[in-house]
């Protein structure tokens, strides 16, 4: 049943078919209230299939489950009011109660907004923290001396609490000297300056903008290891591709590992401090750790898919297996002063963020890599992590690479076909080429910061708030729209709301209901745009009635409504011709296997 509620077409239904009644239902509470007769109340569209008459309006369920509307009598001057219908024709209320009633179907969008999110925010809603989980090695922030694990609580006079504090500052700051404010894992608090890099980006609207970048991301590498030569120390420990180091002994105490930074941290410090040992000529000398290691399973096939159970860079907690105790020499990194990734590949380790660990769907006559094969240069060009190999995907049209990799002890140069999947940017589809395959070292992430209000007063000015910040963003992007700033192919139509509330409908009711806040939101603030045959292009006749202070003609009214309708209708065109360039093969797709 889930499955089926998942699916776009039930999805879209439910979503906007609750929108546009809260929207008609506004109409019609605030008519009535007005003393305005209202003739005809559906929900739903079409012929009538059941329905009551109270008080002269007929209430009516209609075939067409997408919403509703609200006819009220007299809404044009040729228009009676039906005998035994309670109330005035709405030409004949006042221009104050017809603006109100007008006024009330957005708002009611812009209310069920608030309260949808007062609802979220009463349950609790995830934020990734603002947690460092990795440095890109050159980047601005390596530059300014941030280290993983630290904890950004400031940036400039922005106090950070969320990852998206992070993003939203950094991005709108490209060449900006900025004061960062961090906690180390030792409580310690540093100021550092960070100068986010100018990048030249397109957005996902098509908006070209210079953005900051600082280089930081927040997935953390797993404690898996690659081994990477036969004759390294980690080797002759026994050491093995695809071990997952769980705690590292030396010193007569033992420390846990869950990342791999915390095991290179934990290393460096058993070396120094037998360095420190010998130099003071002392007898407790660190030669050695002992390492507690399992054998970690390989990543799901399903992992990182739409239909996974597993979120994107996240790994489902698995049994490990095989638990050993091994013990890693290490003078051949006493005193070494190098980078992390130096002094790991001096004891013949990696993290296995690059290591193949299995293909997805294709085979070794198109793929000719192995499990247990380390990425290391791609056409040339070194890749040192999978944000350099992102970066790589991304500005590939090609649909082959050639692939550096290490195996074994062997360095080899393979061709590797590349998997072409058809994604939707603004200027239409395109493809984008990526690996099919797993790797080892997934990315995880970390416990997210929850953000939950149990005072209903606060949970509605949380409500109040994001709606009023989202209402800001998207009449931002309209005005974008129009200016030309973002171009016309951005639009999306029904198609591409149906995409939505599929996709945020698989992912769980918070995150569809965060889909419909924001698209009642849409909805509201687009029906209030001075546009003949919207509630704000009533809201222009009304006013232009106030200011002449006698009612328009008729034949005036229909020439409005006739521009407003050849203006929607093109706007409809436009937007079904879009979501069909983008959509047309998947959205047949599930509408086949809405009925397997």
């Amino acid at each position: 049943m889930s499955q089926f509620f998942s699916h776009p077409i039930p999805a879209v239904v439910i979503l906007l078919g609750l929108l546009v009644f809260i929207h008609e239902l506004g109409h019609y509470l605030v008519g009535r209230w007005c003393g305005i007769a209202v003739e005809t109340f559906s929900i739903g569209f079409g012929p009538r299939i059941l329905g009551f008459r109270r008080g002269g309006t007929d209430y009516q369920i209609s075939w067409i489950p997408l919403g509703g509307f609200v006819k009220f009598a007299g809404a044009h001057p040729s228009e009676d009011i039906p005998a035994g219908l309670k109330g005035i024709g709405f030409l004949q209320a006042s221009l104050p109660k017809r603006a109100a009633t007008i006024v009330a179907g957005p708002a009611a969008n812009f209310l069920l907004a608030v309260v949808v999110y007062a609802i979220l925010v009463t349950s609790g809603i995830p934020h990734p923290p603002a947690l460092i989980g990795e440095v890109i090695e050159g980047s601005a922030a390596a530059r300014a001396g941030l280290q993983y694990g630290d904890r950004i609580v400031q940036i400039a006079d922005r106090k950070v609490e969320t990852w998206r504090d992070i993003e939203e500052t950094i991005s709108a700051s490209p060449g900006k000297p900025l004061a960062v404010t961090v906690v180390r894992a030792d409580n310690q608090s540093l100021k550092l300056e960070l100068t986010p890099e100018a990048v030249n980006t397109v957005d996902m609207l098509g908006r070209a903008a210079t953005v900051g970048r600082a280089g930081v991301a927040l997935g953390r590498q797993s404690a898996i290891v690659s081994v990477l030569s036969s004759s390294s120390p980690s080797a002759a420990a026994g050491l093995k591709t695809g071990d997952k180091v769980t705690e590292v002994i030396f010193a007569g105490q033992s420390h846990s590992v869950k990342f791999y930074p915390d095991l290179v941290a934990l290393l460096r410090e058993a070396a120094k401090s037998g360095g420190a040992a010998i130099a003071a000529n002392t007898a407790n000398a660190v030669d050695s750790v002992e390492l507690k290691v399992s054998t970690a399973p390989l990543p799901d096939l399903n992992e990182g898919r739409p239909d996974s159970k597993a979120t994107a860079g996240q790994t489902a907690e698995q049994p490990m297996s095989d638990v050993r105790t091994l013990t890693l020499s290490l003078l051949a990194v006493r005193g070494a002063s190098g980078s992390d990734r130096e002094f790991m590949h001096l004891l013949g380790l990696s993290s296995s963020e690059l290591t193949v660990a299995r293909l997805v769907d294709a085979g070794e006559d198109t793929v000719p890599l192995k499990t247990g094969d380390v990425l290391v240069s791609w056409n040339g060009s070194p890749v040192r992590d999978v944000y350099a190999l992102r970066e790589k995907l991304i500005a590939n049209s090609d649909s082959t690479a050639i692939f550096t990799i290490l195996r074994g002890d062997q360095r080899l140069d393979v061709k590797v076909a590349l998997k072409g999947i058809e994604v939707q940017k603004p200027e239409g589809p395109a493809t984008l080429y990526t690996l099919p395959l797993l790797f080892w070292g997934q990315l995880l992430d970390p416990e997210p910061v929850i953000e939950k209000y149990s005072n209903p007063l606060m949970a509605v000015a949380f409500g109040v708030r994001q709606t009023a910040s989202q209402t800001r963003e998207l009449f931002t992007n309209v005005a974008s729209l129009v200016t030309g700033d973002i171009p016309l192919k951005a639009l999306g139509g029904p198609m591409l709301i149906a995409k939505v509330a599929g996709d945020s409908a698989r992912r769980g009711w918070q995150t569809f209901l965060g889909s419909m806040a924001l698209i009642s939101i849409n909805l509201g603030l687009i029906n209030l745009f001075p546009i003949p045959v919207l509630d704000g292009g009533q809201l222009v006749l009304i006013g232009v009635e106030g200011v002449r202070r006698r009612p328009l003609r008729e034949t005036a009214i229909e020439n409005f409504q006739k521009i407003g309708f050849a203006l929607v209708m093109a706007l409809v065109v436009l937007a079904t011709y879009n979501d069909l360039s983008r959509f047309w093969r998947s959205m047949l797709e599930s509408v086949v296997g809405l009925f397997k």
